[in-house]
């Protein structure tokens, strides 16, 4: 029987989750790499030794793509002649949009930071049993986020996973009651009359932000909470007496993400699975030929 894990368990994501993650997804894109594949609930199992704790736990798992890859290797496929590039409710989160490596914020190296775009983030906020659910969204939020296409196989080396798993809850006095970069919130609310005759109907709303959100997205509370009573789906106006009615609880997360180049190197040995895929090279070289073409061609903005 799985554990629920309490405050006091120290639950935390770790990197062994992330290369699981990666695992199940390549299964999943490219059952040839690994021993066995369950075709039949959609859902991958993995020949890995790692096997996910057995303690049920919030989680979520998030997707994302580097939008500035790192240099191509100058080795090239005989078959081919392509280079070959460097290894580098569900209730989804997370806003669309392309951000810095906050962790390598602190390097002194003239090489910028990546940077990554999200590629999908699925998760739920009720408990679930980690040994099924790492895997179960790994393949929902790579595959079966609607806000995006389907991850794939070529984009798996520029891929970075993120496993988040949420604790510490706690009800909020408002909501503003909780802390930029330490605290995700969910909020509940509701519009309009309950069912009387010739009043709006009343409706429920609820989202929420992970804790890495709003610090990375550089919201102030007040921002973050205007822009999640839209993600809830609300379309009037944002009053006083609507934010006031806000019930609003605060979590804290225990987050890894590890790239795709560090999965090679932990799992792998270094050696890359799809290093002789000649499809996957060609269309990684390809994405990056467009991405390049695309950068040079942006005009300079020009002050007026």
């Amino acid at each position: 029987m799985a554990m629920v894990a309490k405050e006091d368990d120290d639950i935390a994501a770790t990197a062994q989750m992330c290369t699981y993650c990666f695992d199940v997804l390549l299964q999943k894109l490219h059952p040839s790499t690994t021993e066995e594949s369950n075709a039949d609930d959609g859902i991958t199992s993995t020949s890995s030794q790692y096997t996910p704790p057995n303690v049920k736990c919030p989680l979520f798992v998030t997707w994302e793509k580097c939008q500035s890859p790192p240099p191509l290797l100058s080795k090239v496929s005989s078959s081919s002649g392509v280079t070959t590039p460097a290894s580098s409710s569900i209730i989804t989160d997370d806003e669309t949009s392309t951000h810095n490596n906050n962790d390598t914020n602190n390097n002194t190296n003239s090489t910028p930071a990546p940077l990554y775009e999200l590629r999908g983030c699925i998760g739920t906020l009720a408990p679930r049993q980690l040994q099924h659910a790492l895997s179960e969204f790994a393949i929902t939020s790579a595959l079966h986020d609607q806000r995006f296409d389907p991850i794939s196989l070529h984009e798996l080396p520029l891929l970075r996973v993120g496993v988040s798993l949420l604790v510490k809850y706690e009800e909020c006095q408002d909501c503003l009651d909780w802390i930029v970069g330490v605290h995700g919130i969910i909020i509940k609310f509701s519009s309009g009359n309950n069912g009387m005759r010739g009043m709006e109907q009343q409706q429920y709303y609820s989202a929420t932000f992970l804790p890495e959100v709003a610090k990375e997205q550089c919201w102030n509370q007040k921002e973050t909470i205007l822009s999640l009573i839209r993600k809830a789906g609300y379309r009037g106006n944002i009053t006083n007496g609507l934010l006031s009615q806000i019930q609003c609880t605060r979590y804290q997360s225990s987050k890894c993400r590890i790239a795709y180049n560090e999965y090679i190197a932990e799992s792998h040995g270094g050696k890359d699975p799809l290093s002789n895929n000649v499809e996957v090279i060609a269309a990684v070289v390809a994405e990056d030929v467009v991405r390049k073409r695309r950068v040079n061609h942006v005009k300079p903005c020009v002050n007026l």
